[in-house]
């Protein structure tokens, strides 16, 4: 098995620190940096850049550094995830939940600009856009074109295509085919007798019965008071004497 070839020439990237970051990018990256106030399409340039790799070396030295940029194209604006954030207080019934969600900007690394070189013109974001065929090649709608058929599935759609579909059928056409349809009345002799329909004796209707008066209920016998209690020896009456005559 053969082993790739690799190439002699020194790979081209750069370390650059941005809002308190460093990154080390190369022409063609996607950075997501911080929030920047510029539109979509627009060319930022980075800066300082802390280490150069290309052709010539690698270069560390601040002062040959100096003014060196990396030019990145400003590809959207979007926003992190959301970070919740949750504090209390012990023993002090203290409690509180935040959301926060970071401000975002998507850079597209075009190459490194050398000290007083002006940075590459904006893109254009149409480019970006899907292209779309010219007004000539889209065909105008004709006024005899059929209309479109509904795509809804509703009951009422479905209830208003069956009211179109038997309102187009003529109203003579109708009556045509229910006639062809019914059958030929045929002639009955004139000695026949008229049929007599037998007619199924209707069912007698059932007597309510009357409702039973409900019995009275009967009344409860008075309570007699209880008798007062007697002695067990009555008392005898004092004999009234009368004084004797004289």
């Amino acid at each position: 098995m053969n082993a790739p070839e690799q190439s002699d020439a020194p790979a081209m990237y750069a370390v650059v620190r941005h809002g308190g970051h460093q990154y080390r990018v190369s022409p063609g990256d996607r950075l997501v940096v911080d929030r920047l106030g510029a539109e979509v399409g627009d060319v930022v340039g980075l800066a300082p850049v802390l280490l150069l790799s290309d052709a010539d070396g690698v270069e560390v030295e601040p002062s040959s550094l100096e003014g060196v940029r990396v030019a990145a194209t400003v590809a959207g604006h979007r926003r992190g995830t959301k970070i919740r954030v949750f504090t209390f207080k012990p023993k002090k019934r203290h409690r509180r939940t935040l959301g926060f969600r970071a401000e975002l900007t998507e850079l597209v690394v075009d190459r490194f600009v050398a000290s007083g070189e002006p940075l590459p013109e904006p893109v254009d974001v149409g480019q970006w856009k899907a292209s779309e065929p010219p007004a000539a090649q889209v065909a105008a709608p004709s006024s005899e074109a059929e209309p479109a058929a509904e795509t809804e599935t509703t009951p009422a759609s479905r209830r208003r295509r069956r009211a179109a579909g038997a309102s187009s059928i003529p109203s003579a056409e109708v009556e045509a085919a229910v006639e062809a349809a019914a059958p030929e009345p045929t002639a009955a002799p004139a000695d026949a007798a008229p049929a007599v329909e037998a007619q199924a004796p209707r069912p007698a209707r059932r007597s309510r019965k009357a409702a039973a008066a409900p019995e009275p209920e009967a009344a409860a016998p008075e309570e007699t008071p209880p008798a007062a209690p007697s002695s067990a020896t009555p008392k005898r009456r004092a004999a009234r004497r009368t004084p004797e005559a004289s």
